[in-house]
């Protein structure tokens, strides 16, 4: 399953959050007996014989995504809501995957391959072992965690799309399940929706978009066409067509389009934490001697510009350090919800400023020591 990996949306990666999903992986196959019963005692189990159409539909998806079918499908009756999901147990055990009745009736068999495609993804990329947004109450690391959801629908998409070998299916599906509406009362235009996207765009930020846990059926439906238009989607199906693009640049463009929608709320949210920790972690730095010459004061306005007058205004007060240790708790607690990238790159700049100033190495070293710890970072640091 590893080899579908390569048409992972880049910001899907739950190492960012400390996650190593390898883990979480169970030499085991015990099954979930209790939600088994409960589906073999109210839906209906899939099989050729009963649901010749979907059970067809099943087996295409498994072939065409070449991986082993070791899922249990189910359809259950629910004439309301057009959905489907999967219980996303460990890597070992066997999933269950449930349709309900509405959505069978709602999509052609085509547009169903999309929805079992991104069903299986969801077990494939493990998305259930993701953290979950109702169990934080930081608004940064919410933020960010909703944004790493929504990653994980395009992922998943982009299975679906391979599952379904149709991207006409794939956009149709998408609109479907967004409208609840059925052929008969349509006519798809994709470029119509792309406008209404673009209007969407225009205003300039959608909290809705920020605080959901999907895409708007809009940004996937334009992911989609912009994945069909890559190199790595043309080599799966070995078509002679080479594609425009590489998967890193459609991602690239994807990300641009998420910002304007959103405007940027999180990536100007995560910004201001970093620049935050980074000013008072540097101050913190620069007094490891307990001395901030004139200086040393020119050279740390010199670095940080408008921001550096504050920090050093502070240090003319009475009671400045322990001013300044509540700003280093602050900032760097907060800086500790940022991703894992982000946290990194945070030390690498403080370690480059312990280089270049003065001072006693061993007592930069205890100071950077400090701030990685308060990051949750556990490791040696030199420089």
């Amino acid at each position: 399953m590893d080899f579908l990996d390569k048409y992972k949306y880049h910001k899907d990666d739950p190492s960012e959050f400390g996650i190593d999903l390898k883990e979480f992986k169970k030499n085991s196959s015990e099954l979930d007996n209790n939600h088994l019963s409960n589906l073999l005692t109210n839906s209906v189990r899939v099989n050729k014989e009963i649901l010749p159409k979907v059970g067809s539909a099943i087996e295409t998806v498994f072939e065409r995504i070449k991986i082993e079918n070791n899922f249990n499908f189910f359809v259950t009756a629910d004439n309301n809501q057009a959905n489907a999901s999967c219980s996303l147990m460990s890597s070992a055990s066997r999933p269950d995957i449930v349709l309900t009745s509405r959505l069978i009736e709602l999509l052609s068999l085509e547009e169903l391959q999309f929805v079992i495609g991104h069903e299986v993804a969801h077990y494939v990329y493990q998305h259930a072992l993701y953290p979950n947004h109702n169990n934080v109450e930081d608004r940064n690391l919410k933020l960010n965690i909703l944004n790493l959801s929504r990653a994980a629908e395009i992922s998943a998409d982009r299975i679906g799309f391979l599952a379904c070998a149709s991207l006409d299916a794939s956009l149709r599906a998408n609109f479907k399940l967004a409208s609840g509406l059925s052929d008969k009362h349509f006519n798809f235009k994709p470029s119509t929706y792309l406008d209404q996207l673009r209007d969407l765009e225009d205003l300039g930020k959608s909290s809705s978009e920020l605080w959901s846990t999907h895409p708007s059926f809009l940004i996937r439906m334009q992911s989609l066409i912009w994945f069909s238009m890559s190199k790595e989607y043309h080599e799966f199906f070995d078509q002679k067509k080479k594609g425009s693009y590489s998967l890193s640049e459609i991602d690239e463009k994807l990300d641009s389009k998420i910002k304007k929608i959103t405007g940027d709320e999180l990536g100007n949210s995560n910004k201001r934490i970093y620049e935050s920790a980074l000013i008072w972690g540097s101050l913190d730095i620069y007094l490891s001697d307990k001395k901030f010459s004139k200086n040393e004061q020119d050279e740390f306005a010199n670095r940080f510009g408008e921001k550096a007058k504050k920090a050093i205004s502070l240090m003319k007060i009475s009671n400045a350090r322990d001013m300044l240790d509540k700003k280093i708790d602050i900032s760097f607690n907060d800086a500790s919800k940022l991703l894992k990238t982000e946290k990194n790159k945070l030390i690498e700049e403080l370690k480059t400023i312990g280089k270049e100033t003065g001072g006693d190495k061993m007592k930069k070293l205890k100071i950077l020591g400090k701030l990685l710890n308060i990051l949750g970072i556990k490791k040696p640091v030199s420089f």
